[in-house]
C-alpha cells in the first residue's frame, strides 16, 4: 500500500512539482492550493503532511496548531515549509514534526519525508 501524503502549498508551480517528484517516488498525493483537505483529514487519513506557511488568508503553523490540537489528528506528522527567515521558531511553536526552508534541495526533502516514513513504520 501507498504512503499518503497531503501536500497544502499556495504556489501552483511548487504544487505541480511536489506531486510530481512524491508521485515518482511511489506516494500517493493529495495535492492542494488551499487548506480544504485539513478539514476532513480524519477520513483521509495521511502518513504525512507538507505544510506551506504562507496560504494567503490562512497561515500554516495556525493549521499546524489545529492538526496538533485535535486528539483525531495531533499524531499526524507535519513538515512546514516556507521562505520564512524564522521558519525554525514557528516550527518549533507550532509542534511542526520538521520544517524545510524555501528554496530547497528536492533531496533534502526527498530524505525528510523518507525519515519521518521510518519513523512511523
Amino acid at each position: 500500500m501507498k504512503k499518503k501524503i497531503v501536500v497544502i502549498e499556495d504556489n501552483h508551480d511548487i504544487l505541480e512539482l511536489l506531486g510530481f517528484i512524491l508521485e515518482n517516488e511511489d506516494y500517493e498525493v493529495l495535492a492542494s492550493l488551499d487548506a480544504e483537505p485539513l478539514k476532513s483529514l480524519e477520513d483521509i487519513n495521511p502518513h504525512l503532511i507538507l505544510l506551506d506557511e504562507n496560504l494567503g488568508v490562512h497561515k500554516g503553523h495556525q493549521l499546524c496548531l489545529e492538526i496538533k490540537a485535535n486528539p483525531g489528528t495531533s499524531h499526524l506528522p507535519v513538515i512546514l515549509i516556507s521562505a520564512v527567515n524564522d521558519l525554525a521558531e514557528i516550527a518549533k511553536k507550532c509542534k511542526a514534526d520538521n520544517y524545510i526552508a524555501k528554496p530547497f534541495l528536492i533531496e533534502d526533502l526527498l530524505n525528510l519525508v523518507k525519515q519521518h516514513h521510518r519513523r512511523n513504520s
